[in-house]
Formats: structure tokens, sequence, C-alpha cells
């Protein structure tokens, strides 16, 4: 795996770089959409032949995100630590219903761009058929960050990822912040990648991590590794085992990721 001093736009031109080299348009689906900035850059960066964008837009799903207890414990935060990011309360819908729209807008004028309002899981009978479940190059997952939500998306998504495509995490770290807000991301890729053949191949060396996994030995593996090797990125290869004890340290300058 290589811990890559960039961030996660550079990651989504090397993924552009390898279907270049596949001779595809990939097709995107993010989970967990909120203004559609992120989802704007991977259109941007890697010109989809079609993406899915899906988020309830609902402060009712928000109920619990953090955590599924009467009381929070001492070391959560209130989920309400959110309301400047959001822009408003997120226990009002009126603010999700905000974002919901300047999401819309963002994408109005692209056809082939599909915003689907609904539960990231309940909405995968959408892309199951007779034939086949419908695939995906890209998997971006960033929707509830709670350990059981990650995985249940994890395992139920991997299977709508085409042989030489990847699963991409938001948020894959652990922080001070991420504790905080009891994130559960790193957590539930370790158990995945016990589980299934996918592997982490690429992590951002920062704050609020993305990670990159594919499957073990599979064409876009090769590929990304060259691809990374040939770039001006800066990176340490490490065994991706270690992942799991990744953690954020906080210098003066800035944050780096430790597995120390």
């Amino acid at each position: 795996m290589k811990v890559c001093n960039t961030n996660r736009n550079a990651f989504f031109l090397v993924l552009n770089a390898a279907f270049n080299s596949l001779k595809l348009k990939p097709a995107i689906i993010e989970l967990g959409v909120l203004r559609g900035e992120n989802a704007s850059n991977m259109y941007e960066f890697m010109k989809p032949c079609k993406m899915v964008l899906v988020d309830t837009w609902s402060a009712i799903a928000m109920q619990g995100a953090f955590h599924p207890f009467k009381d929070a414990p001492s070391w959560i935060a209130s989920p309400a630590v959110l309301d400047a990011f959001y822009g408003g309360s997120i226990a009002e819908q009126d603010t999700f219903d905000r974002i919901y729209d300047q999401c819309s807008a963002r994408f109005e004028s692209c056809d082939n761009v599909e915003i689907i309002r609904a539960d990231t899981i309940e909405v995968l009978n959408r892309f199951k058929g007779e034939n086949g479940d419908e695939k995906f190059n890209i998997v971006y997952v960033d929707a509830n960050h709670r350990y059981e939500h990650v995985l249940r998306e994890l395992l139920c998504w991997h299977e709508h990822v085409a042989i030489d495509g990847a699963l991409v995490l938001n948020d894959c770290c652990h922080s001070d912040g991420g504790i905080k807000m009891n994130f559960g991301v790193l957590p539930a890729l370790t158990e995945f990648i016990k589980r299934t053949d996918f592997i982490p191949v690429m992590l951002t060396n920062t704050d609020w991590s993305d990670v990159v996994l594919v499957r073990k030995d599979c064409m876009l593996d090769r590929l990304l590794d060259e691809i990374v090797r040939n770039s001006d990125i800066a990176f340490v290869d490490i065994p991706h085992q270690l992942i799991g004890s990744g953690r954020i340290v906080q210098g003066s300058q800035r944050c780096n990721v430790s597995f120390v």
C-alpha cells in the first residue's frame, strides 16, 4: 500500500490515467453526497460515462449518526457540532433541503448524472437485475461513518464493483476529531479486507484520509502501482495489513499518518 503525500483529487487523476489505459470511461456512484463538491471533482477529473449520486438529505437519517445510545458517552461530541459545517441545524429538515437543492443545481446541466434521494442500502435493488448486478468502476463511500453502517455498505456494495474497479473511502483515519464523532471507517475497513479479496493500495497522508481499495492482483492494482511510481507523487510503501494501526499525528506544520 502506498501512503501518498497528496490529496484525494490527485487520486482521481491517477484513477483516470488507469481507466484511460484500460480504454474506458468509468461509471461512478457516490454514497453520501451532501453538496456535491467531491462528486463534482470526480466528474471533472475522471469524465465518467455516467454518475449516480445517492444520499437521503434527511434530518431523520442524521439522528443517531454518532452513536445508538440514549445518552452519549462522555468522549462523543454532540451532533450539533456539525451545524456550522451543514449551514444550519442538522435537526431541521430545511437544512438538508437547502443542501439537496445546492447539489441538484450543481449537476443541472449534466445529462449523465442521476441523483437519487434515498438510503444507500435501500437503493441497492435498483442495480440488481436478472442478467447480473449493475457494475461501477468507482464506488465512493462517504455516508454514515459509524462502524456498522460502513461495514454494511462495503459488504453490500463491493458486489457492484467492476472487476477492474475500485472502492474509495473518505475519512478513513484514527484522529482526535474522528474519535469525538465516533467514526468507525477504519475499523470497518480492516474487518472488510479480512472477509473479501479487496486490499487498500493508496492512502492519502492527510487528516480525514481517503483510501483506495481494489481486488488483489487485478489489472487495476498493477496499473495504479505503475502510474504512481512514475508520477511526482511522494509515497512510502508499507504492507497493507498495517492500515489498521494508522493514526493521525499532528505536528507544528501539518498532520501525518503514523503507523508506530
